[in-house]
């Protein structure tokens, strides 16, 4: 990215892109037992999560969640992958709100990454780049 592309996306000061995944949840306590809640996209920085109606955080909230892939490519999705973050609210609106995340060290946030690496996106197939079975050569996978 050129210094000029970075100028002009002054609307996104987003560190790291988000990605919109497919089949993820999100657990947090509420004062209750937790219940799933959908994650309308994620990165490796924060995330957008669905929240109960009426319910609030307040910004700056530290709140403990646990992401579970249920289909996720490193398993083939035969089994479930989770993993366990803390995430600091950032703004709230009606329907959910905003964490950034707070990790320990560089071998929490790789962890993390690799956990991200592992999720479908929503509409993948479209991006998909693999060649036709007509175009493979014979005896190559």
């Amino acid at each position: 990215m050129s210094f000029r592309e970075w100028l002009s996306n002054t609307g996104n000061r987003r560190r790291w892109p988000r990605m919109r995944p497919e089949d993820l949840l999100a657990y947090y306590w509420t004062g209750s037992v937790p219940q799933p809640s959908s994650v309308h996209d994620i990165g490796l920085y924060g995330a957008n999560i669905a929240s109960p109606p009426g319910f609030h955080y307040y910004a700056g909230t530290l709140i403990e969640i646990v992401f579970e892939g249920r289909k996720a490519e490193g398993n083939n999705g035969s089994g479930k992958g989770h993993i366990c973050v803390y995430g600091k609210v950032l703004r709230t609106w009606d329907d959910g709100f905003c964490v950034e995340f707070v990790f320990d060290d560089s071998s929490e946030r790789r962890r993390f990454r690799q956990f991200l690496s592992g999720l479908k996106h929503k509409n993948a197939d479209e991006n998909k780049t693999e060649k036709a079975p007509e175009d493979r050569r014979a005896g190559t996978d």
